[in-house]
């Protein structure tokens, strides 16, 4: 008889078993990685603490829409603003991210930021992953494109297949005035100064460009892959991160040569430095680079660099925290771009899902705050307040002293990867859903 009901209870077990596997699969079947940028989220502020009180009463320039527009598009670059208009680059990137054989494509748009018209809009066959570079002086936007796919050309990786390259165009008509064809992408924003436009990307070559015809000036083979992370152009230096090797770059424009390299290789850097914009202040750097130990689970380490700009010699290190880096999805997420205010430089910690607030002399965390989402984006601080949108939909304010929560806006889908922008009072949100948002 026990014997009987041990049968039983194992035949009840295993049929359980196998209803919660089905219903897993079938009913709760693993999310795609457009559904974690493209979630659905009302577009709603609110200024009030878990306790239900008011978080602040003064405003943050977030409580009103002056413009809200959906463009049927996807959204990747933030909004560059010159004048009354608004230049936004876009790509299919999440509508073809894991898919074979992708068709990418992207577009560069200006729209007019009182009515919401589209004036044009110039396509490119490849991803614009960047942002639009806007020189007015000279009435031009220069854009760069190309994607992530990785490939060899005569034993050298190369990051980005197809059509990749700089593109020059008109700033009243979209009219393309020249292109210059690259082997690699050109996802890093692109820099001007003095007529020249200078660019990094996937085949470790930095090209210096005129800028009215687009005829290279002079080029150096710096050896690494800069994916994301753009140029920092302080003074005649060039500054730049790069994978492959992970190394930190110090480039003179005058003489055309490497004036210091750091090899962050050595130092067990294995991700994330090729991602990341540096930030410059008086004399330092500060940059993150990540550490992958964990293949299997994608976990690993960020870290925050204090670097002189002199000579590349780190003055000291922050571990940011171990974890996940990556979304639920498995998209391994990198880098960060750190912001100086004051004494202090805020980064967000992918792997600790943090926001910390460290103090620029030593190196100390002064502050850190729970940040669910993608802890990768650039901040925005003005006055007492650091504005910062966690690619979930939600744009968080805080207070930058004590990391006090003040206010949020959730827009209808996540900002776009660039983050916000903020200029002439008002703040600029748009969305991978094709959302335009302009905020006072």
């Amino acid at each position: 008889m026990f014997n009987k009901l041990k049968y039983i209870l194992s035949f009840l077990v295993i049929v359980l078993l196998g209803v919660y596997i089905y219903t897993s699969v079938s009913l709760f079947p693993k999310l795609s990685e457009s559904y974690y940028y493209t979630k659905n989220v009302t577009s709603s502020y609110n200024n009030k603490n878990n306790n239900g009180s008011l978080g602040n009463t003064q405003k943050t320039g977030l409580e009103k829409i002056v413009l809200h527009k959906n463009f049927n598009t996807t959204f990747f670059s933030r909004p560059i603003v010159s004048g009354d208009y608004s230049f936004i680059d876009t790509a299919n990137y999440f509508q073809t991210y894991g898919v074979k054989n992708p068709n990418y494509k992207g577009s560069t748009m200006k729209i007019d930021n009182t009515t919401g018209k589209v004036l044009w809009e110039r396509k490119f066959p490849n991803l614009v992953m960047n942002t639009p570079l806007i020189v007015s002086e000279i009435n031009t936007v220069f854009v760069g494109i190309g994607n992530d796919e990785f490939f060899y050309k005569s034993g050298k990786l190369i990051r980005g297949t197809g059509v990749s390259g700089i593109y020059a165009l008109n700033i009243n008509t979209g009219k393309i005035l020249w292109k210059f064809n690259t082997v690699g992408q050109r996802k890093p924003t692109l820099v001007y100064n003095n007529n020249i436009v200078y660019s990094v990307g996937g085949n470790g070559v930095l090209y210096a460009l005129s800028s009215s015809t687009g005829k290279e000036i002079w080029s150096l083979n710096y050896g690494s892959i800069t994916s994301q992370g753009s140029i920092t152009l302080v003074g005649n230096n060039l500054y730049f991160g790069g994978a492959d090797p992970y190394k930190l770059y110090d480039v003179n424009i005058l003489s055309r040569k490497i004036v210091w390299s750091k090899n962050f290789g050595a130092l067990g850097i294995n991700g994330g430095l090729d991602d990341t914009t540096i930030a410059y202040n008086s004399g330092y750097l500060y940059t993150v680079g990540t550490k992958l130990v964990n293949y299997k689970q994608n976990k690993g380490y960020d870290y925050l660099y204090k670097v002189n700009a002199s000579n590349g010699d780190i003055l000291w290190k922050l571990n940011e925290g171990y974890g996940l880096m990556n979304l639920p999805s498995g998209a391994q997420m990198e880098g960060t771009v750190p912001t100086i205010s004051g004494n202090n430089v805020y980064v967000g910690s992918t792997t600790s899902q943090r926001i910390l607030c460290v103090s620029i002399n030593n190196g100390k965390i002064l502050w850190s705050k729970k940040s669910i989402g993608l802890n990768n984006k650039p901040f925005i601080i003005v006055g007492k307040y650091l504005y910062y949108d966690n690619a979930l939909g939600n744009i968080l304010v805080y207070n930058k002293n004590n990391g006090e929560y003040v206010a949020e806006r959730t827009t209808g889908a996540a900002v776009a990867v660039s983050g916000l922008t903020y200029i002439n009072n008002k703040f600029y949100a748009d969305t991978i859903k094709g959302d335009l948002y302009i905020f006072n």
